[in-house]
C-alpha cells in the first residue's frame, strides 16, 4: 500500500516515537516529512471481519488527515487487547 511502513520503517517509528493513548486506543509517533501508518492488531481484538474493519477506518481517517498536511508517521494499537 502507498502509506505502509516497512518492516525496517515500522522498528525506526516504534523505538523513535512518543506515545498517546487516548480512549482504548494507542498512537506511537513520529515527525516524518513522507507519512506513513501501521498497525498492530492481536487476534484478541476480534475475528478477521472485526480486525480489518478497525483498519480500514483507521486508514480512512489517515488519508483525511494527510489532505490536511499531516507531517507524522503513526502506530495504531488497540489498547483492550
Amino acid at each position: 500500500m502507498k502509506y505502509s511502513l516497512s518492516s525496517s520503517e515500522f522498528k525506526n517509528v516504534y523505538k523513535n516515537a512518543k506515545s498517546l493513548i487516548v480512549r482504548d486506543l494507542l498512537f506511537k509517533y513520529a515527525k516524518d516529512d513522507n507519512p506513513k501508518l501501521g498497525f498492530i492488531v492481536s487476534t484478541k481484538y476480534g475475528n478477521a471481519v472485526e480486525r480489518n474493519l478497525f483498519k480500514r477506518r483507521c486508514r480512512h481517517a489517515f488519508y483525511q488527515l494527510i489532505k490536511q498536511n499531516f507531517t507524522y508517521s503513526l502506530i495504531i494499537k488497540p489498547n483492550n487487547t
